[in-house]
């Protein structure tokens, strides 16, 4: 599955030109030529996958996270298994929650890989397998057009254009997509001495909402035209 895969995306459009008097009067050029538009982007989150980070100890007693060969630089594998039990909630409350989607800590819902000879065996759960934070915004733009006296040289289509656009106007939190560090369940210790494998420093912010993106920004423009 793709990493920008989403399942359901929707957008609504509108726009609102409203004319309260003649369209050449002068009462029009004052209060009238207001235009409001907005859209409203909602969309469900991005997949992800859970790995964990390995360490390798060889039989030379370095330690490295090399894995198929030394310095492969290929040190992370995904879970052999699933165990069930994960949340399904992904509100922005499921997110802030403590381990969002897996209160019990990462370790409790994922079984470790065993790795022999620093290969590890075929992962038991499925790329972008997981979903993160869905988003949800509304921008907006309030616009006026101010007609201006018929004059000789500007003649009689001058006007000054005032324009405000709103993003995010309601100032909804939408989170960042996960990185490695909400993806990654803990360190995988693999001794290759004694073919023995523990799993240490699981992550406390494994399937947690860690940052935001932008909240509500106003930009404010004008325009001259004749």
């Amino acid at each position: 599955m793709s990493d920008y895969d989403v399942q359901h995306n929707f957008k609504l459009y509108g726009l609102w030109t409203p004319h309260f008097f003649g369209s050449h009067g002068w009462a029009d050029k004052i209060f009238g030529g207001w235009t409001v538009s907005g859209i409203l982007n909602a969309h469900t989150g991005f997949p992800w996958t859970p790995v964990y980070n390995v360490q390798v100890t060889d039989a030379s007693g370095s330690s490295t996270c090399g894995l198929i060969y030394p310095n492969s630089n290929y040190c992370t594998v995904r879970p052999a298994a699933y165990l069930g039990g994960a949340l399904n909630d992904y509100s922005n409350a499921g997110f802030i929650r403590s381990g969002g989607n897996f209160p019990n800590g990462p370790t409790a819902y994922f079984a470790a890989p065993t790795i022999v000879g620093a290969t590890p065996t075929a992962p038991g759960v499925a790329r972008n397998s997981f979903w993160g934070p869905r988003y949800s915004s509304v921008d907006m733009t309030l616009g006026k057009a101010f007609g201006l006296p018929r004059m000789p040289v500007l003649g009689e289509n001058a006007k000054i254009d005032i324009r405000a656009n709103f993003y995010n106007i309601f100032n909804q939190t939408n989170f960042v997509p996960f990185n490695n560090s909400q993806q990654t369940i803990g360190t995988l210790n693999v001794n290759e001495l004694t073919g023995t494998q523990t799993v240490t420093s699981p992550n406390g912010t494994f399937g947690q909402g860690l940052s935001a993106l932008a909240g509500r920004v106003i930009e404010l423009q004008a325009r001259f035209s004749f």
